[in-house]
C-alpha cells in the first residue's frame, strides 16, 4: 500500500465511511477506490482519471484535494504528453485548391439563384400591371379635362368625375417599392477532414464562432477542452486550456470559442457532443478519443 493510499484510507476509516458508501458519494466503482489505496494504478482505464478520481476521494472523506495532490504528486502517473496538432497552414496544397473551387461554385450558385428570384418577382408584377391597363383603353379623341371634375362641386363631387386609373397605378407602383428579396442564410456546416495520429481534424464553415455542447448522458466521463493559438511569427502554436472536469451522468456544459479547439474525451460512450448544432460521433470505443475542431470564419 502507498503512503498515499494510506493516508486516504485512515481518513475514510475515521469518517466511519465504508467502502460502498465511499462508491455511493463519489459516483467511482468500488474496484477503482480500492485500487488507489492500494497504490494499483494500473487498473484504473487511463492516467487521465488518476487526478480526478484522487481528487474526488479526497473530497468525499474531508481532505483538502489540493494539499493530497501537492503532498503525493510524484506517486502518481502523469498523463502522456500529446504532440502539438499540425497548424492548418501545412495542408496539402491539393486540398486547399480544392476546397476554394468548391467555394467558388457554391458563390456562383447562390448568385445566379439570387438573380433568378429577382426576375421572377419582376416578371410577375409587371404581367400583372400590363393585364390591368389593357382593360382600361382611352378614346386618343377623348380629352382628360373633360372628365376633370368641375371647381365648384369639387367638395361633393358626382361619380365618374374623377380619373380612378391613377388610384390602381399609385398602389402598385407602392407595392413594387416594398417588395424585398433576402438572400438565404448561410447555414453552418462541420466536415470531418481527416485522421492523422488517432486525431479527427473537423473544419466548421459558415461561422463566426464555434459553439461546443456537451452532455452526460451514460456514466461519468473525463474531458479536456483547450483553445488552440495560431502560430506567429515569434511564437509556435500552443493550446490554452479552458476546462479540465470529470462530468457525471446528467452534467451537460457549453463553450463558446471564436478559435479552433482541441477536445480529449476520457470514456466516449458516454458523451455526446454537438458543434454548432451539429452532432459530432464519438463512436463505441472505451479508448480515449481526440478532436480537433478548426475553425475557418467566412470572409
Amino acid at each position: 500500500m502507498s503512503d498515499l493510499g494510506q493516508v486516504l484510507k485512515k481518513a475514510r476509516l475515521d469518517k466511519g465511511i465504508s467502502m460502498d458508501q465511499l462508491e455511493e458519494m463519489t459516483k467511482i466503482r468500488k474496484r477503482y477506490l480500492e485500487a488507489i489505496e492500494e497504490g494499483e494504478y494500473k487498473i484504473l482505464p487511463g492516467s487521465f482519471y488518476v487526478r480526478a478520481f484522487i481528487k474526488s476521494y479526497s473530497e468525499s472523506v474531508g481532505l483538502d484535494p489540493n494539499e493530497v495532490l501537492g503532498l503525493y504528486g510524484n506517486a502518481i502517473p502523469a498523463p502522456a504528453v500529446e504532440t502539438v496538432a499540425e497548424p492548418i497552414r501545412r495542408r496539402k496544397r491539393n486540398d486547399s485548391r480544392t476546397t476554394e473551387k468548391l467555394s467558388k461554385w457554391a458563390s456562383t450558385i447562390l448568385m445566379l439563384s439570387f438573380v433568378l428570384l429577382i426576375l421572377g418577382v419582376l416578371y410577375y408584377f409587371i404581367g400583372n400591371s400590363y393585364n390591368g391597363d389593357a382593360g382600361n383603353e382611352v378614346n386618343p379623341s377623348d380629352k382628360i379635362t373633360d372628365k376633370l371634375p368641375d371647381p365648384a362641386n369639387a367638395a361633393g363631387g358626382q361619380p365618374g368625375e374623377t380619373i380612378a386609373g391613377n388610384k390602381i397605378d399609385g398602389d402598385k407602383s407602392q407595392q413594387s417599392g416594398q417588395s424585398a428579396v433576402q438572400p438565404p442564410a448561410m447555414v453552418p456546416v462541420v466536415t470531418l477532414s481527416r485522421t492523422e495520429n488517432n486525431i479527427d481534424y473537423y473544419v466548421a464553415t459558415n461561422a463566426d464562432k464555434l459553439s461546443v455542447q456537451l452532455k452526460i448522458p451514460g456514466e461519468e466521463c473525463w474531458l479536456r477542452i483547450d483553445k488552440i493559438v495560431p502560430a506567429t511569427e515569434n511564437r509556435k502554436q500552443e493550446r490554452q486550456v479552458i476546462e479540465e472536469k470529470l462530468y457525471k451522468k446528467g452534467d451537460a456544459r457549453d463553450w463558446t470559442s471564436d478559435s479552433s479547439v482541441y477536445l480529449t474525451v476520457g470514456f466516449p460512450p458516454a458523451a455526446e457532443l454537438i458543434v454548432n448544432g451539429i452532432p459530432i460521433s464519438l463512436g463505441t470505443k472505451k479508448d480515449v478519443k481526440r478532436i480537433q475542431i478548426d475553425l475557418q470564419k467566412s470572409v
